[in-house]
């Protein structure tokens, strides 16, 4: 089962490369059937109550959810934080202790974030609300990956206002399977199959031109 990202592009090319993993899962004898899912709280929803064998793309690593991940497929962008000009860039999650930092409900974040007594967090329903919010001095910062909360800065015309620090965090991304019998066959099935494309280039092709990071590069 694919989630969603940010990026369309990107979101079509992992279906793609889903689908290339299942063509060549079907050669060792494992029958799989892709869903594309568009919302990741459905998405979680689902592998949770075990509609779904496995989720793609995870985090390495978030000990929010369940089951266990395969080998690494790609790298996600680190997080930034972004605060108003006034306030001045900050690079490091120490940095936001006794401020008010918006965050997305059910996405995941660095549990030393999470977990420091410091930061006042305050939960939302999208990044959008947290820029508006943040513009607004209704919160002191939020936290983002720099690719995305620029670009929505652009389109919500608030890039004289709002800036952000240096990047921190990159987490690799897998397919996440349940921890069971079957799930440990299928992640044992899935490693050989992504060993396979990328050594025969399907995985470089499949993502260039693409935001991806790339675990080859």
């Amino acid at each position: 089962m694919n989630g969603p990202t940010s990026d369309q592009t990107l979101t079509n090319a992992n279906a793609e490369w889903t689908q290339h993993v299942i063509e060549r899962l079907k050669v060792r004898g494992v029958d799989c059937e892709a869903v594309n899912i568009e919302h990741w709280a459905r998405a979680n929803k689902m592998f949770r109550d075990g509609t779904a064998d496995v989720l793609f793309p995870e985090i390495v690593g978030d000990s929010a959810q369940p089951g266990i991940t395969g080998m690494p497929v790609a790298l996600t962008y680190g997080f930034v934080i972004f605060t108003r000009y006034d306030t001045g860039p900050l690079d490091a999650i120490e940095s936001l202790e006794g401020l008010r930092v918006g965050i997305i409900r059910g996405r995941f974040y660095p549990n030393e974030f999470l977990n420091h007594p410091g930061i006042q967090i305050q939960r939302t329903n999208s990044l959008e609300q947290n820029m508006h919010m943040l513009a607004l001095e209704r919160i002191d910062a939020t936290i983002e990956y720099q690719s995305d909360g620029v670009a929505l800065l652009g389109r919500l015309g608030l890039r004289a206002m709002i800036h952000h620090g240096d990047e921190f965090g990159v987490n690799e991304l897998a397919y996440r399977f349940h921890l069971s019998d079957r799930g440990i066959w299928l992640r044992h099935h899935f490693d050989a199959a992504v060993q396979e494309l990328i050594e025969d280039g399907t995985y470089k092709q499949t993502f260039t031109g693409t935001s991806q990071r790339l675990i080859t590069d």
